[in-house]
Parts: C-alpha cells; sequence; structure tokens
C-alpha cells in the first residue's frame, strides 16, 4: 500500500475514533445525569403543556407552560443544525485544497463528522417528536439521551474541527 494512502487511512481512524469517542461520553453523561437525578422518570416531555400537566404540584412552571408547545423551539433546533451543517460543508468544498496540510485534513474530517451528527441529529429529533405526538411516553431516556448527544456532538466537532483548521493555517503560515 502506498505511504499516503496509509497516512489518510490511520488519520480518518483516528479523527473516526476521536468523534465516535466525544458522541459516546456525551451519551453517557447524559444518561447517567438523568438516571441518577432526583427526578429520574421513565420518559420526557417535549411539549411543555404535557410536562406542566404532568407535574404542576412538584415543579414550578411559568405561565406560559400551561399552553407551549415543542414546535417553536424545534424549527430553532433545526435552523442552527442546518446553519452548522452548510458552513461545515461550505468549508470542506471550498476551503484550501492546494497542498492539504495535516491540519486542514483533521479539520476536515472533523467538520464532516459535524455533518454527520448533525443529520442524524435532525433526524432522530424530528422522528421522536413525530412518534411523542403519538406516544407521549415514546421518547426513553436511551432516546432523549441520543439526541442531545448528537447534538452536542455536531457542535463539539464544529467547533474542534475549526479549531484544527486555525492550527493547520498557523503552522502553514510559520
Amino acid at each position: 500500500m502506498p505511504a499516503f494512502l496509509h497516512a489518510h487511512n490511520s488519520l480518518f481512524c483516528v479523527v473516526a475514533i476521536v468523534a465516535v469517542a466525544i458522541f459516546c461520553v456525551l451519551w453517557f453523561s447524559f444518561w447517567r445525569g438523568y438516571y441518577f437525578s432526583p427526578r429520574r422518570t421513565s420518559h420526557f416531555f417535549f411539549d411543555p403543556q404535557d410536562s406542566f400537566r404532568a407535574d404542576s404540584e412538584n415543579r414550578t412552571f411559568p405561565e406560559s407552560a400551561k399552553t407551549a408547545t415543542f414546535e417553536p423551539m424545534l424549527k430553532h433546533y433545526i435552523g442552527v443544525t442546518q446553519l452548522l451543517v452548510t458552513v461545515a460543508a461550505a468549508s470542506i468544498a471550498f476551503g484550501s485544497n492546494q497542498s492539504l496540510s495535516s491540519g486542514i485534513a483533521v479539520a476536515k474530517l472533523f467538520l464532516a463528522w459535524s455533518i454527520f451528527y448533525g443529520v442524524l441529529f435532525c433526524a432522530f429529533l424530528l422522528w421522536r417528536y413525530d412518534e411523542y405526538t403519538q406516544d407521549m411516553k415514546s421518547c426513553t431516556l436511551a432516546w432523549y439521551s441520543t439526541i442531545v448527544a448528537l447534538g452536542f456532538s455536531c457542535l463539539t466537532c464544529f467547533i474542534i474541527g475549526y479549531l484544527a483548521w486555525g492550527w493547520g493555517l498557523s503552522k502553514a503560515i510559520s
């Protein structure tokens, strides 16, 4: 196998292992945080109005929770993820293809993982919200942890990608 292919594959494997580890650590953190929480529950509510109806005696809710739904927040989450995916994809497509340094290659790989996690985040969030509209107890701790971990993995890989990009550029300049 030519040396450049071996280096490329090992770089991809290292970034993939780090990106998957980020997701796993975040997933476990969210799962563990809520599993051992005093407010532990078997399911999570998307709509504040449903949470208000289920637990208004034990928790203090804002007045708006009586009628609020998740739909406005869903649009915000999808919009922010669209922005991250668009910027990451544009950076991969149009950014520095001449003499690709290892720093830029790492950056592009992390941005690709950011896109992957962002698409999964949107898909699972929409799917679980659709399931929730049919069964309010369908959003379990495992699903909640998965969705939140995907969202934060997208953001984390995006940030790491741009930090690596800056490091790669500074290394190329000096």
